[in-house]
């Protein structure tokens, strides 16, 4: 009986313990004068003035025309075009 009350006080313990280091933590929020907003928008500046901004609309717009190839392709072997993926 006291073995169960021991072992009982301790996973209360732990468990408590547990939730305040896990789940109890203040939320992070942006509280600044200026807030969030301001730091999207300088972030934004920052890339284009960097040409950060260039080259990732370079790479959106070579990711674009891939998938429209890969559509292609993929059309073309269902309908039973030839196509590399075909078995012959």
């Amino acid at each position: 009986m006291i073995s169960k009350i021991v072992l009982g006080t301790f996973v209360v313990v732990v468990v408590s313990i547990a939730s305040q280091e896990i789940g109890l933590r203040p939320a992070f929020a942006c509280n600044r004068t200026a807030g969030c907003a301001m730091d999207v928008i300088e972030e934004g500046r920052d890339m284009m003035q960097s040409g950060k901004m260039i080259g990732a609309m370079r790479e959106g717009q070579e990711n674009i025309a891939a998938f429209k190839r890969l559509q292609e392709s993929e059309r073309a072997w269902a309908q039973g075009g030839n196509s590399a993926r075909r078995k012959k």
